[in-house]
């Protein structure tokens, strides 16, 4: 009797803010979003292409991330699919903030 085991392997990159900008050929927009009088938090409301004032979304941008990481050889050119993790934001309450404010890490994850 033969058994087959099918796995589904996860495989997370994790990037710096200033790598994803590189590859996105955009910097990431910050801003604030108040929870309650206590809470602020800091999200990323889009991508900003050069001098320009266009904001392109954060999939647009994390899609151009995941390709040039294909061509790289950094993943699989068989993986089609991907996820990502940033904090974005739902409501935009301000456009302020500190450097050390901002979120650090941008979170890229496949299956293959």
């Amino acid at each position: 009797m033969e058994v087959l085991i099918k796995m589904n392997i996860t495989t997370i990159i994790e990037l710096e803010n200033d790598e994803v900008e590189k590859m996105a050929g955009a910097k990431l927009v910050f801003a604030q979003e108040k929870i309650d009088e206590n809470i602020v938090e800091t999200c990323v409301e889009g991508f900003k292409e050069g001098d320009s004032e266009i904001i392109i979304s954060s999939e647009d941008a994390m899609q151009k991330v995941f390709g040039r990481l294909k061509k790289e050889g950094l993943i699989p050119s068989a993986v089609e699919d991907f996820s990502y993790e940033m904090p974005s934001c739902e409501r935009l309450k301000k456009k302020t903030y500190s450097e050390q404010d901002m979120p650090q890490k941008v979170i890229l994850s496949y299956m293959f």
